[in-house]
């Protein structure tokens, strides 16, 4: 079997020369299927469409501008600025 996908021309300048470049990926894949068994097993189908539902409503905020690091900050700040009225 053969899989085709794009790699990012700075990753692929990264791995230029890395003789062994086939065996490490299709080691990396077993890994990470052997991974995606085990959360199969662990997590149940319901938990598994929670994420997915978080994961694509994150990226549909990214899209929009989101910006989570600035809300994060904002959200410390306020803490920072009600714990020190205390």
């Amino acid at each position: 079997m053969s899989m085709t996908f794009d790699i990012p021309s700075d990753v692929q300048a990264g791995v230029a020369g890395i003789a062994d470049l086939d065996l490490r990926v299709a080691l990396y894949l077993r890994h990470e299927a052997q991974m995606e068994a085990i959360r199969r097993q662990r997590h149940s189908s319901q938990a598994r469409e929670i994420v997915a539902g978080a994961v694509r409503e994150a990226e549909a905020d990214k899209a929009a501008g989101f910006d989570w690091d600035d809300s994060f900050a904002q959200l410390r700040q306020a803490q920072q600025d009600i714990t020190a009225r205390l």
